[in-house]
C-alpha cells in the first residue's frame, strides 16, 4: 500500500515539532536538579556543623570557667579534665583542646573537631572543620583574715578548746594544719568567723557547735623564712631579779632568767628585746607597758611567761625593720611549752610568730588584742575571756570552697 503525504501536511508536522515543549522541560529539569540537590545537602551538613560548634563552645566555656578558679598550677589540668568529661564520646576522635594561662590571670581555651559530611561528598568535601574558643577571668573572691594559725601537722588535738573558754573574734578565722585524729577537740563553742581544719576528724563534746570545716584548705605559714634576721650580740643583762617597785628597761640582750617578783610597774622603752637562754617571767601583781617593742626569742629556752594577776599592754612598732612584729623566733627550734596564766585586762598588738611553741592560755580574763596575728605550733584554751581582731600583718584566706569566674569577650 502506498501512503502519500502532501506538502501541506509536512509543513504542519514541522511546525508542531518546532512548537513542542515537553522534551525541553525534561532536559531543563535534569540539568537544574543537580545544584538543587547539592544546595539542600549542603544545608543539612552545615546545620550539623553548626550544632557541633554550639556543643563544642559550651564545652570550652565550661572548661575555662572551671580552670580559672583554681591555683595557677592546676588551671590547665582542671580545664582539660572538664572539657574531656563534657565533650567525650559526642564526636570523633579528632577532637582536641588546648588551654593557656594569660598574664592578666585569665585562662584561654581553643578546641577543634571535624564533622563528616553526608551530601557534600559529591563536591569532594568529606568533612567540615569546627573551632570554638573562650577566655575566662576569675571574679573577685572574698578574702578573710586569719588571726590564728596552728602549724603543727603531727599533733592530735592541735587546737583544744576546754569548757569555759571564750574567744570573741567574729571577723577572724582560725586555721589548723593538723591531719591527726582528732585534729581538734571542742568542749566549748567559739565566736569566730570560721575554723578551717585540714584534718577530717574532730571531736565536739557537750553539744557544742563551733563553725568548723574539716578537710579544709588551711593556709600555709606565710611568714616562714621571711621575718628579719637578728644578730645576737653580747648579753647586756644576766639572770636578773627585779623586786617590787617601778622599773624601766631598755632594749638589749637579756640572758638567763629574768624574774619580776612581788608586784610593781614595768615600762619597756621602744626597741628590740632579745631573750636568750631563759625565761622573762612576770609574776603576780605586775603591770607591764611597752609601746613600739619587739621580743626576739633566740632559742627554745627563751620564753615570755605571765603568771598570776598580770596586766600587760604591749604593742609592736608601726614602722622600721620590726614594723608590726610583737614577738618572734628563728626557724628550726625544738617545740616547747609557753603558758600564759592569769593575766587580767591585758592587750597585745602585732604579730606573735612562735611556730615552735605549744601555747596554753589559762584563767585569762578580759584580754583584748585589737590588732593581732598569731602563729603557734598548738593552742589550748582553758578558762579564757579573749577578744581579738585582725592585725596589720593579718594572714589572708579565700572565703568559701570555690571562686567565681566570668567569660570575657
Amino acid at each position: 500500500m502506498t501512503v502519500s503525504i502532501s506538502s501541506k501536511t509536512l509543513r504542519d508536522l514541522a511546525w508542531r515539532f518546532g512548537r513542542a515543549k515537553d522534551g525541553q522541560i525534561s532536559m531543563i529539569f535534569a540539568i537544574t536538579i543537580i545544584p538543587i540537590l547539592v544546595s539542600v545537602g549542603a544545608a543539612v551538613d552545615f546545620a550539623k556543623s553548626s550544632d557541633t560548634k554550639a556543643q563544642l563552645q559550651k564545652s570550652v566555656d565550661a572548661a575555662v570557667l572551671a580552670g580559672v578558679t583554681q591555683a595557677s598550677a592546676q588551671q590547665v589540668s582542671t580545664a582539660s579534665a572538664v572539657f574531656s568529661g563534657s565533650f567525650k564520646g559526642r564526636f570523633g576522635s579528632g577532637t582536641s583542646a588546648t588551654f593557656t594561662p594569660n598574664g592578666d590571670g585569665s585562662l584561654s581555651g581553643t578546641a577543634t573537631t571535624t564533622v563528616k559530611t553526608s551530601f557534600l561528598n559529591v563536591m569532594g568535601a568529606t568533612s567540615l572543620g569546627v573551632t570554638a574558643s573562650a577566655t575566662a577571668k576569675a571574679g573577685a573572691q572574698a578574702r578573710s583574715p586569719v588571726c590564728i594559725l596552728l602549724v603543727s601537722t603531727i599533733n592530735a588535738q592541735s587546737l583544744l578548746v576546754n569548757s569555759g573558754a571564750q574567744l570573741n573574734a567574729p571577723s577572724c578565722e582560725v586555721h589548723v594544719l593538723s591531719t591527726q585524729s582528732p585534729a581538734a577537740m571542742f568542749n566549748a563553742t567559739l565566736n569566730v568567723k570560721r575554723i578551717c581544719i585540714k584534718g577530717t576528724n574532730i571531736t565536739k563534746n557537750g553539744g557544742v557547735t563551733p563553725p568548723a570545716e574539716t578537710g579544709c584548705a588551711a593556709i600555709a605559714d606565710p611568714f616562714a623564712g621571711k621575718l628579719p634576721a637578728v644578730t645576737v650580740g653580747a648579753c647586756t643583762t644576766n639572770n636578773k631579779v627585779y623586786d617590787p617597785g617601778s622599773v624601766t628597761l631598755s632594749p638589749g640582750v637579756y640572758c638567763g632568767a629574768t624574774n619580776f617578783n612581788g608586784s610593781g610597774t614595768l615600762t619597756l622603752n621602744p626597741g628590740l628585746y632579745i631573750i636568750k637562754g631563759g625565761a622573762m617571767t612576770f609574776n603576780s601583781g605586775w603591770t607591764v607597758t611597752g609601746s613600739g617593742v619587739t621580743f626576739y626569742l633566740v632559742d627554745q629556752n627563751a620564753t615570755l611567761t605571765f603568771n598570776g594577776n598580770v596586766n600587760a599592754t604591749l604593742s609592736a612598732p608601726t614602722s622600721g625593720t620590726y614594723a608590726n612584729i610583737l614577738m618572734y623566733e628563728p626557724s628550726g627550734l625544738s617545740t616547747t611549752n609557753l603558758p600564759i596564766n592569769g593575766t587580767s585586762s591585758s592587750s597585745y598588738t602585732g604579730l606573735m610568730y612562735l611556730p615552735s611553741r605549744n601555747v596554753t592560755i589559762n584563767s585569762v580574763s578580759t584580754m583584748s588584742s585589737n590588732s593581732v596575728t598569731m602563729v603557734f605550733n598548738t593552742l589550748i584554751l582553758n578558762q579564757t575571756n579573749w577578744a581579738i581582731a585582725p592585725g596589720a600583718l593579718s594572714m589572708s584566706a579565700t572565703s568559701g570552697q570555690a571562686g567565681t569566674a566570668f567569660l570575657s569577650k
